[in-house]
Formats: C-alpha cells, sequence, structure tokens
C-alpha cells in the first residue's frame, strides 16, 4: 500500500513538472520509482507514460509550426536508438551518465552567464527547417536517440539544442514534445517486441493515469504565467537537477 502511494506521488510531481516545463517527467519519476520497483518494470513503465505525456502535452499546446521539423532530424533520433538499444549490455552506464552530466553543468554555467550578459535575447517564433539539418543538430538527434536507448534519457541533449536555436517558449515546449513523442514511441514499441510490458505493468499505468494527466494539466496552466526569461531560468535549473539524477539513478 506504502509503495503504491510513493508511486502515485512521484507520478503526480513529474507529470507537473513535464507540463510546466515540457520535458524531465522520466528524468525526475524514474529514479524515485526504481526504489520501489525493479528497472525491468520500471523503465518500460515510464516509456509508456512517456508516450502518453507527451503527446497529450501537444494536444494541449496546439502548435503546428512543430511540423517543419525535416524528417531527417527524426531519421537520426531513430538510428541513435537502435544503436542504443543495441548497445545496452555491452556499455558502461555510469560513465554515460557522468559524462552526460559534465555537458549539462558545463552548458547551465555558459547559458546563465551568457543570458546575464545579454538581457535582449530575441526569441524566435518559426521554426527554420535549415537549422534542423545542420550537422551540429543531426549529431545532437542522434546522441540523444543513443542515450534514449542506453540510459531512457534522451532530454537534455535535445533541450541544450533547442536552447542553442532560442525558440520562443511556446515553440519550443511543442518542439521538444513532438520529439520526444517520437523516441518514447519508438522505446515503447521495442519493449512492446521484447516483452518487457507485462499485464502487472499495464494494470499500474492505468490506475495512475488520471493523476498523470491532472499533473500536466495543473503544470500547463501555471506555465501560461511565465515569461521566456524565467521559463528559461527554471529550465536550467531542471537540467542541473537531471543530471545529479542521472548519477544517482540506480544501475539496470
Amino acid at each position: 500500500m506504502a509503495d503504491s502511494l510513493i508511486i502515485s506521488i512521484v507520478l503526480f510531481i513529474s507529470a507537473l513538472i513535464h507540463g510546466l516545463l515540457g520535458f524531465a517527467f522520466a528524468l525526475t519519476a524514474l529514479p524515485l520509482i526504481a526504489l520501489v520497483l525493479s528497472m525491468k518494470e520500471a523503465v518500460p513503465l515510464m516509456a509508456l507514460y512517456s508516450l502518453v505525456v507527451n503527446i497529450f502535452m501537444l494536444l494541449l499546446l496546439k502548435e503546428k509550426k512543430i511540423f517543419k521539423i525535416p524528417l531527417c532530424f527524426f531519421l537520426a533520433l531513430f538510428v541513435g536508438i537502435l544503436l542504443g538499444i543495441r548497445g545496452f549490455l555491452v556499455a558502461s552506464e555510469f560513465m554515460l551518465r557522468f559524462i552526460l552530466f559534465l555537458a549539462i553543468l558545463f552548458f547551465i554555467i555558459w547559458e546563465i552567464y551568457k543570458m546575464k550578459r545579454d538581457n535582449q535575447t530575441n526569441y524566435k517564433t518559426e521554426i527554420e527547417e535549415e537549422l534542423f539539418k545542420h550537422p551540429y543538430a543531426l549529431g545532437s538527434a542522434f546522441i540523444a536517440g543513443l542515450l534514449a536507448g542506453l540510459l531512457n534519457t534522451p532530454g537534455p541533449p535535445l533541450i541544450i539544442l533547442l536552447f542553442h536555436f532560442k525558440l520562443n517558449k511556446n515553440i519550443f515546449k511543442a518542439t521538444l514534445q513532438f520529439i520526444l513523442a517520437f523516441s518514447a514511441f519508438s522505446a515503447v514499441l521495442n519493449h512492446l517486441m521484447v516483452g518487457n510490458i507485462t499485464l502487472p505493468i499495464l494494470k499500474l499505468y492505468f490506475f495512475n493515469l488520471p493523476l498523470v494527466l491532472i499533473g500536466l494539466l495543473l503544470g500547463q496552466r501555471l506555465y501560461s504565467h511565465l515569461s521566456n526569461r524565467v521559463y528559461y531560468y527554471l529550465v536550467n535549473l531542471m537540467l542541473f537537477i537531471s543530471g545529479i539524477l542521472l548519477l544517482l539513478k540506480s544501475h539496470h
């Protein structure tokens, strides 16, 4: 009973954070859920929730400009996912987390310094297709896919990429949901193919789904009151927390 209550509370808070920031559901929930469930149960459960969370947020945001993202970007992401899944058994998970944490920390320090020096940042309100075709963008997509397969954490490289593009917070959030939904769909498909999604996991998923959706709605309500600058500072903070959680997350 206590374990079920812990799982429900963690999922609700993680959904609220995701509704507010547009990411961090799995990064926030997985390390805590894994303290109650085994990783073999927690990871496919998070994949299921990640899929519905990102699709639900896309429907709430109603942002059509994101469909300008070129197919080659998603192809690079998909290739990374396939390689990540196949390399999972031989990779050093801790080393990958540590490197990712250092990259996140370096980026946050750099971003805060730059934002303090430039208080007149002009945020883009349109998706520029050519930006997503750049080798830097395709490389980021591949790394995100690789991390999705290896660690179930595709978010940080994608967030860093979108930070670099300086998108308006609405475009930023909707774009991230679109890309993460694709990543989650690929992960769920893989878990289904190998039989990781069992009946007990599905029961737990459906039992807590209403709480997750309520958390998303509440987070989205709070999000509407944020300015671009406050939103980006909150994302920086959550990136740092995500990096810490990556280091603390239990080994598979």
